[in-house]
């Protein structure tokens, strides 16, 4: 692995049918680091995540997470080893509380069975009020703790896209990975989300992966960048060289590719 890398994609290609989607991708996030995936739609971005992630294997290739090979690891697993992702699509439960959403993604904190769910045991008590606690901790740190008991369906659409981003947290991770974390977003709460990410990255040592196409928001917080186009690398390396590559600006100069 690349030194101090926590996550490493090698040469990852991934085939539906005919179509490459992802064609020999080699992309690392390093420990305590913010990496971005970015290029135009169609590029193969979200099917690279979802490799990552555990929703797509790969027709070859390899995702080696803290030193272990996890490409054969299901969803489940990568999350015990500490992954957590956020999606493009708001994922949700407007019916629920504010609370009641981020505690409902805390299922690794629960060990009683079905006779200690019946008879609410001492033990199940206690894991109720640990995920109650971790879940109200992980509200706070994004600026949410005000609003737990509100229904999610009375927030403004930023105040979701952070709570998304609190019952990512509330699993205690070690890399975060971001699906368009601020689309559909104003610059306010742009603003806002920016700094709940970096926050996580210095106050809990998380590393970051983001995928994100306001390239204002990934100049701001990743140090290191990848650029997809057709399924392929394009460019990798520090931010700010690879934003200024001509051969990048022209990628976003109405160019789309398929995955």
């Amino acid at each position: 692995m690349p030194p101090g890398a926590l996550l490493e994609v090698r040469n990852v290609t991934v085939r539906f049918g005919g179509l490459v989607a992802n064609d020999e991708i080699n992309l690392s996030v390093p420990t305590g680091g913010v990496a971005g995936l970015i290029g135009p739609n169609g590029a193969g971005k979200t099917t690279l995540f979802n490799v990552i992630t555990g929703a797509q294997p790969p027709t070859s290739g390899s995702v080696i997470f803290d030193g272990h090979d996890i490409t054969a690891d299901s969803r489940q697993k990568r999350a015990r080893r500490g992954m957590a992702r956020t999606f493009q699509n708001l994922s949700l439960v407007l019916s629920l509380s504010v609370l009641d959403n981020v505690t409902l993604g805390c299922g690794r904190f629960r060990r009683s069975g079905l006779m200690g769910s019946i008879v609410r045991t001492p033990g199940l008590r206690r894991q109720d009020r640990l995920v109650r606690d971790v879940a109200l901790g992980a509200l706070d740190f994004v600026g949410l703790l005000p609003e737990a008991s509100r229904s999610t369906a009375d927030l403004t659409y930023g105040d979701r896209r952070r709570l998304e981003i609190a019952r990512a947290l509330a699993l205690e991770p070690r890399l975060l990975l971001l699906d368009e974390p601020s689309a559909g977003m104003g610059p306010r709460e742009t603003a806002q989300l920016a700094n709940v990410i970096d926050r996580a990255r210095t106050e809990l040592g998380l590393s970051v992966l983001l995928v994100e196409h306001d390239m204002s928001f990934v100049r701001a917080l990743a140090e290191s960048c990848t650029v997809l186009e057709f399924g392929r690398v394009l460019a990798t390396g520090p931010t700010r060289a690879v934003l200024d590559d001509p051969a990048v600006a022209e990628a976003y100069l109405g160019k789309t590719g398929t995955s």
